[in-house]
């Protein structure tokens, strides 16, 4: 089961995040100010107590929206966490 949230931060900026094997994704896309496209961006984060723990991961592919942009950083952070991308790892998270 994945837990997808919606968390107001800074005013009016939507962060969503989801919750994917004992990790927090957190999908941080930012529009480009050039071509106006959407990054992906993410921070995973492990909770542990009283402590919490994040490493920041990006790929270079851009997308026409920031809904479309989310889905990518989901699936890129679920990736990550499965050990699936070569050279991001979050063993000592």
């Amino acid at each position: 089961m994945f837990l997808v949230s919606i968390v107001s931060m800074k005013g009016k900026k939507k962060v969503k995040e989801l919750s994917y094997k004992g990790y927090i994704i957190e999908a941080a896309s930012q529009q480009l100010l050039n071509d106006k496209r959407w990054t992906i961006d993410i921070h995973i984060w492990k909770h542990r107590g009283d402590s919490s723990t994040q490493r920041k991961f990006s790929a270079s592919n851009t997308f026409d929206n920031k809904e479309e942009a989310i889905q990518h950083c989901f699936n890129l952070g679920k990736q990550i966490i499965d050990g699936q991308v070569e050279n991001c790892t979050i063993a000592d998270l």
